[in-house]
């Protein structure tokens, strides 16, 4: 991997200050009216079982499977979670009423350690210690910026799974590599060749035919424009990306919404915006 350029320097920069000031133990915005719960034990899949019957795992976060990449990985982060929370009363904060399809509840997790004064965030620890990667739903979009600075600061310090290729970033130029994560959670880094319109969907290529194309549905447009994120105007940018990988139609990424994409420059003027597809 390329050493990261000066405007990607400042842009870790800025993210990590964001981060350092934040209130000493709160370290989430997801930290908020919870209640209090005693953990039982934590499953292979770092799912997190109460003591009274309840399930819940960590909203926002892709935590490492021990069937891909480096088992090492997902033992790290089970062993981080289980140290930290088996057997113990922690702060439960549930991010949604609902449960989700399988009947758990989509939380963050605010736990005393002996360095702490007050509950810190269990998904910010995951994340610096680069033990999980940001996984955007939108249960967990309170939570976003902060746990990008974190995501950030562990991948320049090659912490965890960051040594692991398989949770790398991968560039929007190696072919061969996305094929392999068709139907994988992927994060893909690399310039828009171009943006085209059609009647129902919006293409972010990032190269000529048969390259990866993001692709965002045109009813969608006006949530990213809220967001100070206008689509046409990716044409030339560096952006990162991430979402599950498809490869059934050409390798594709489904973005549903803005905090799916980041932008890490500005258009550079070379590319194009096309109508039609």
């Amino acid at each position: 991997m390329n050493p990261p350029g000066p405007r990607r320097i400042s842009l870790l920069i800025i993210k990590a200050l964001l981060l350092a000031a934040l209130p000493f133990g709160a370290g989430a915005a997801c930290l908020g009216g919870g209640e209090r719960a005693l953990v039982a034990s934590i499953n292979e899949r770092g799912e997190i079982a109460l003591a009274d019957g309840r399930v819940a795992r960590l909203a926002g976060l892709d935590i490492p499977d021990a069937s891909r990449g480096d088992p090492k990985s997902a033992a790290e982060a089970r062993a981080f979670l289980s140290s930290r929370l088996a057997g113990r009363e922690v702060d439960l904060h549930a991010l949604v009423a609902r449960t989700d399809r399988w009947g758990r509840l989509l939380v963050d997790i605010g736990a005393t350690d002996q360095s702490a004064a007050s509950p810190r965030s269990i998904a910010l620890g995951l994340l610096s210690a680069g033990l999980a990667r940001v996984r955007p739903e939108i249960e967990a979009g309170d939570c976003l910026a902060e746990r990008l600075a974190a995501e950030d600061s562990a991948r320049a310090g090659g912490l965890g799974l960051w040594t692991d290729p398989y949770y790398g970033v991968v560039e929007a130029a190696d072919l061969d590599d996305l094929r392999q994560r068709d139907g994988q959670f992927a994060i893909v880094e690399g310039v828009v060749l171009r943006v085209g319109t059609g009647r129902d969907r919006i293409w972010l290529d990032f190269g000529r035919r048969g390259a990866f194309t993001a692709v965002v549905a045109s009813r969608q447009a006006k949530a990213f424009e809220r967001a100070g994120l206008n689509l046409s105007g990716l044409a030339g940018a560096k952006i990162r990306v991430r979402g599950a990988m498809d490869a059934r139609f050409g390798l594709r990424m489904a973005i549903s919404g803005p905090e799916q994409i980041e932008r890490l420059s500005q258009a550079a003027g070379t590319s194009e915006v096309k109508p039609g597809r």
